[in-house]
C-alpha cells in the first residue's frame, strides 16, 4: 500500500472501483487506521469506504487554457 497522505477530507475524487467506477465524487474524511477513507460519489447518498490509489484517484481539473509562462 502507498504512504497514506496527510488528509484528503474535501478533495475531489475519481472512483475507481465497480459499481461506481468512472464517477465523481469527494472525499469526506479517514474511515480507520487501516488507510480506507470515506466517500461519497456525486448525485447520490452513498458514503463508501474505499482505499485511496487502489479504489479512488484524487481528481485534478487543469485550466482549459496553459498558463502563460
Amino acid at each position: 500500500m502507498a504512504q497514506r497522505p496527510p488528509n484528503l477530507a474535501g478533495s475531489r475524487i475519481l472512483i475507481l472501483v465497480e459499481p461506481y467506477a468512472g464517477q465523481e465524487g469527494v472525499c469526506l474524511g479517514s474511515a480507520d487506521s487501516d488507510g480506507l477513507w470515506f466517500v461519497s460519489p456525486d448525485g447520490g447518498n452513498e458514503i463508501l469506504r474505499l482505499e485511496f490509489e487502489r479504489d479512488f484517484g484524487l481528481l485534478v481539473e487543469r485550466p482549459p487554457h496553459p498558463l502563460p509562462q
